[in-house]
């Protein structure tokens, strides 16, 4: 994993993921990107990981881009590559772009979670953090605007109001607003923040596989579409879901009172 820039461990259909560059606070340069998008293409070709933690050493989640080197790296890229990474994916901080992963994500995030460090953040499904954390989109304050997911993501997670003045003004704000925004959905004390977010992978990976992955895609997919535009989708994956042989098992499961065993397919 590129010199364990990104450290990953198997617990069983669960993979902990931890951004592995603690003095510097666990920026995002050309090779952390790297070793990250690395990790997401082998968690996605393992079928049988279920859900995914992600966190960072030290005291840190992510402090965003390094600044010497990420940023220099993109204005040296040619236009045709920087094109081709935003509609193409993957983006430059290892999780944006056209990039598309339909595993869930839980981010314990135990420290600073700053401009491309939210991104990652807002790239997870779920967010739990310490009393410590600190939050904040500062791109704007160096000349620069959210731009690998946190003008797109964040709007649909806290409402484009509260998207607008935290991006605009580039402040930063502490684990308890961001619990009362609904930017993270629990605040821990650091010594339980990782087995809480294995706690909530855990009860993700005992449901089915393919349902989980499939409830997923369809949330993401309805995002500002019409009402008329996703039902049908969702209709029609659900009706993928009864044909499945996950679905006989959770059915044998519910009549006869015993845990299913899914099989993901």
């Amino acid at each position: 994993m590129n010199d364990n820039l990104v450290l990953f461990e198997r617990r069983g259909n669960i993979a902990l993921v931890t951004l592995n560059r603690p003095e510097q606070r666990n920026a995002f340069d050309p090779d952390l990107s790297a070793a990250l998008i690395e990790t997401w293409d082998l968690i996605k070709r393992d079928r049988e990981i279920r859900a995914v933690v992600l966190t960072g050493a030290g005291e840190a989640f992510s402090a965003g881009a390094d600044l010497k080197k990420l940023i220099p790296s993109i204005r040296d890229a040619s236009d045709e590559e920087n094109r081709r990474r935003a509609y193409e994916g993957p983006g430059w901080g290892g999780i944006s772009g056209g990039y598309q992963f339909h595993t869930p994500v839980i981010a314990a995030i135990n420290g600073s979670c700053i401009a491309g460090g939210h991104e990652l953040a807002e790239f997870c499904d779920i967010r739990i953090c310490v009393p410590e954390a600190r939050f904040g989109h500062q791109e704007i304050r160096w000349g620069l605007m959210p731009g690998d997911g946190g003008c797109s993501r964040l709007p649909r997670i806290v409402g484009l109001g509260r998207a607008m003045e935290l991006i605009l003004t580039g402040r930063i704000y502490d684990a308890e607003e961001a619990l009362r925004i609904g930017f993270v959905t629990q605040i821990v004390p650091a010594d339980e923040l990782l087995a809480t977010a294995v706690g909530t992978a855990e009860r993700i990976a005992a449901n089915g596989p393919l349902a989980v992955r499939a409830a997923k895609q369809a949330i993401l997919r309805g995002l500002g579409r019409p009402l008329e535009e996703n039902i049908p989708f969702e209709t029609e994956t659900f009706s993928f879901l009864c044909k499945s042989e996950d679905w006989l098992a959770g059915q044998e499961a519910f009549l006869t009172g015993s845990t299913p065993e899914f099989k993901g397919r």
